[in-house]
């Protein structure tokens, strides 16, 4: 369980890594903000919808602050 999916990774790439090896063990993933990630074409395609769009935020964060 994490509080929000950008505490979750720091890009698209890892956390794709990581839920697959959760899935791989049967283990549920809950996002608070956006409740639990099923393991399904549909669940998973939005996990790295979200993921995107949570490393781009990041990115443009760290843009900004340079």
């Amino acid at each position: 369980m994490v509080t929000k999916l950008d505490r979750f990774a720091r890009n698209t790439y890892e956390a794709q890594r990581i839920i697959h090896q959760l899935f791989q063990r049967d283990i549920a993933v809950e996002i608070l903000n956006m409740g639990t990630i099923e393991n399904t074409p549909t669940g998973r395609l939005i996990f790295t919808i979200f993921s995107a769009f949570a490393e781009f935020e990041r990115d443009l964060i760290v843009s900004r602050t340079q």
